[in-house]
């Protein structure tokens, strides 16, 4: 990326932008940002883990991941296969189960029977 109002070629008889008159539908803040160095186990702890808590303690969680083809989404979620790649997905299954000794219900299930 360069810098659009610094003027790399100054024969450039075009602009190289061109400001938009259209309003931004939504603005977006970013509460982190993360380096393309960041580990998988760093990842998980900043953004998933606090959903996985919630969610242990009853609450819901939804986790949504969004961005272009081939930007990194499958390997973020799935993983790798290193040691210590596993992505967010293996992650909070193993949380999940080494979690809920003692969070099963008592047997007691109210079946309903549907009414068609």
């Amino acid at each position: 990326m360069t810098d659009p109002n610094h003027d790399n070629n100054a024969n450039q008889s075009r602009p190289r932008y061109r400001l938009s008159t259209v309003a931004p539908s939504s603005l977006y803040t970013f509460s982190h940002i993360f380096q393309a160095t960041t580990a998988q186990s760093d990842f998980f702890t900043k953004t998933t883990l606090p959903l996985v808590r919630n969610l242990l303690d009853g609450q819901n969680a939804l986790l949504f991941t969004y961005g272009v083809t081939n930007s990194g989404k499958t390997y973020t979620v799935q993983g790798g296969t290193r040691q210590g790649s596993a992505g967010i997905l293996p992650r909070t299954l193993d949380v999940i189960f080494n979690s809920i000794e003692g969070l099963h219900s008592d047997g007691r299930v109210r079946v309903s029977t549907p009414h068609y």
